[in-house]
């Protein structure tokens, strides 16, 4: 029988039946002709001929059907073997029948060609029938070989960390479930381009680990699959027109596959391939098989990269840890059980084993200074009931020097209860003893600026008194004495002096008071400040024949008084520091929460080397020497400014003009 099935085989078994159906039809026109020659009825003649030519067709239309039927290829040899048992057994049956005496169906010529015909067909349905059964069976059984593949896969996945181990045993399953030749896991490299067969099976040796194919040539399966977001099937390579295939599986005599994304489609880590050396028709079932095993393992390398990034993470946190010299603890407070590690014990004096079985949270509130102990008490509970957080400082019992800060989130159930609360505790002795010196400092700064203040004031009080009497005496002198041209001149130059001494000392009172004297910030109206310069600086506006073109200006938050005298410092030094007829520009310009404000001059300009120094108390540019100024302007300007919580600055070059911008915080109520 085996030979026999091999034979079929050999010639196909819809060849066969094929045959068979074009030989009964020939046979039925040639036995239509003999009927004719010898005078045989006319009807008689037709119904031989349809009993013979109707099954012959039949069997070359079921011939054809077979290649488009759901019965499996392997099993069209089965159904063809059945036809010609049928129409054996009948032949054989007919003969054994004609051999009698008394002859058979009318002669031999007509009825072995009609019961064989018929016995043929029956022989097909027969076959039919045992192939679909073959195949569902057979189709059942792989799906059921692909399923219990998929579950020994998905529990290794939960089992093992070793990710190859993993992949030898998916491709080595993916192969045998669907009886493919090769199966294989490519490892994506995307800085260079290409993929590693990293496990595989039925390959040639040592290519498993070496073999690369690219992951960007338009001819590659491998490419191609990359760029599609769903599994690619390969009925026959040599037909494929999408791509044509990489040496890899040219030289492994690769007609079919299916091959398919590891991981998601964005962010692939690699490629599920199998692939057989006979055209198959994968099924929609093998497909979704070849997809679930790649699903397994995209998951157990996600699983494993994120393991291997907690480690990493938690080798780091405990270097961290022990440098910042930071302890970790959890309170389970339904149970009401704290556990944490070695350097709290350490913190707290307490034996480790203690510590790190767990232990009420009454035995830490034991190590609190009683001074915190009743505060600290009221911020956990605060924490568990109501805010979910925990921050608190306090000292340590036996140790008035020693503070810690305890900081702690809780956890809480479906239901909203509190269940746990992790947190860290910190010694914070040496930060506690910096903030200690550093509000003595400030608390001495203060005490030292406030004396600075009162001698400022004490000191430019008490030298008035004498510039008021120079300058008496020298009105005096102006008045009583005839003077020549040059005493009248050397008296003018002395009078100057006096004066420009005593706006020098009331510059300094202003600067000094700047930060106490100042009106706490409030909305204020640009425009409205502007406007009160302007009257200020009337005269020299007049004087100087000059121009203030000014933007909308928006209101800010600032001490009003303290702005004006910034406007008119600026302003003054435009008109000054500028040629015949002066223009100046003021101009606003929102960047966030702040408003830039520039004064934009047309006058000598400022050379990049003196714009820093010229914010200095006393200090101008040496293009400004010869002008009027004290030398504290800017300097008052900056001062207030950088109360404001900003900074001015200037742009400008020789003989282009200056331009001064500070930036003012926009007004809440704008």
């Amino acid at each position: 029988m085996a030979h026999w099935r091999r034979l079929v085989s050999v010639l196909g078994g819809r060849r066969i039946i094929g045959a068979l159906g074009v030989l009964y039809v020939v046979f039925s026109v040639f036995r239509m002709g003999i009927g004719f020659n010898i005078g045989a009825p006319t009807g008689s003649i037709f119904i031989i001929t349809v009993l013979i030519a109707v099954p012959g067709f039949v069997l070359i239309y079921e011939a054809y059907w077979l290649s488009q039927s759901d019965i499996n290829t392997e099993f069209h040899t089965d159904i063809a073997g059945w036809c010609l048992a049928g129409f054996g057994t009948m032949a054989g049956l007919l003969i054994l029948f004609h051999l009698q005496p008394e002859g058979g169906i009318s002669e031999p010529l007509t009825g072995i060609p009609i019961l064989t015909a018929l016995g043929s067909v029956g022989g097909l349905g027969v076959g039919i029938y045992d192939g679909r059964a073959k195949t569902q069976t057979r189709q059942l059984k792989r799906r059921a070989n692909q399923q219990d593949a998929v579950a020994d896969l998905g529990q290794l996945a939960l089992e093992t960390d070793d990710l190859d181990d993993l992949m030898y045993e998916a491709v080595r399953k993916v192969a045998d479930a669907l009886d493919n030749d090769y199966c294989k896991v490519l490892d994506l490299d995307p800085e260079n381009e290409e993929l590693l067969l990293r496990q595989g099976v039925g390959w040639k040796d040592g290519i498993a680990g070496e073999a690369t194919v690219s992951s960007v040539e338009a001819d590659s399966q491998a490419a191609y699959t990359l760029a599609t977001s769903h599994p690619i099937v390969v009925e026959d390579l040599e037909t494929e027109t999408r791509f044509s295939g990489p040496d890899l599986l040219r030289s492994h005599d690769v007609h079919s596959g299916i091959s398919t994304i590891i991981g998601p489609f964005d962010e692939p880590w690699g490629i599920l391939g199998t692939h057989d050396t006979d055209r198959q028709e994968f099924t929609e079932e093998d497909v979704n098989f070849v997809q679930s095993v790649a699903n397994i393992l995209a998951e157990a390398i996600e699983r494993t990269e994120t393991e291997q990034q907690l480690r990493e993470r938690q080798a780091q946190l405990d270097v961290a840890t022990e440098a910042a010299s930071i302890g970790i603890w959890t309170w389970d407070i339904r149970e009401n059980v704290v556990t944490g590690d070695e350097y709290l014990a350490e913190l707290y004096g307490t034996d480790s084993v203690i510590i790190t079985e767990g232990a009420p949270i009454e035995v830490f509130y034991d190590q609190i200074h009683e001074d915190e102990t009743e505060e600290t008490k009221n911020e956990i509970e605060r924490a568990v009931t109501d805010t979910g957080k925990l921050k608190t400082e306090y000292r340590l019992k036996d140790d008035d020097i020693t503070w810690v800060e305890v900081r702690g989130e809780v956890e809480y159930d479906g239901s909203g209860d509190p269940i746990r609360m992790h947190g860290t505790v910190a010694d914070i002795t040496d930060r506690k003893e910096r903030e200690q010196r550093l509000e003595r400092l400030v608390a001495e700064l203060e005490e030292s600026n406030e004396r600075l203040e009162q001698f400022a004031y004490a000191a430019s009080h008490d030298l008035q008194e004498p510039l008021r009497m120079v300058s008496s005496y020298l009105q005096l002198i102006d008045s009583r004495y005839e003077l020549d041209e040059e005493g009248e001149e050397f008296l003018e130059f002395a009078v100057d002096g006096a004066e420009r001494m005593r706006s020098m000392i009331d510059g300094l009172l202003q600067y000094s008071r700047v930060e106490t004297q100042g009106d706490p910030l409030e909305p204020v109206d640009l425009e409205c400040i502007l406007d009160d310069v302007r009257d200020n600086l009337q005269m020299t506006i007049t004087e100087n024949d000059a121009t203030i073109e000014a933007d909308s200006l928006p209101r800010v938050q600032g001490d009003p008084d303290q702005l004006r005298q910034v406007f008119q410092n600026l302003l003054d030094n435009a008109i000054e520091y500028s040629d015949d007829r002066p223009t100046v520009h003021v101009t606003a310009e929102r960047n966030g929460s702040d408003w830039i404000i520039s004064v934009e001059d047309e006058g000598t300009g400022i050379d990049p080397q003196e714009q820093e120094q010229i914010f200095e108390v006393f200090q101008r540019g040496h293009s400004h020497s010869d002008g009027s100024g004290t030398g504290i302007g800017l300097a008052l300007c900056e001062r207030i400014i950088e109360r404001h919580g900003s900074e001015i600055w200037v742009e400008s070059e020789p003989d282009e003009g200056a331009t001064f911008s500070f930036a003012l915080p926009a007004s809440g109520s704008q």
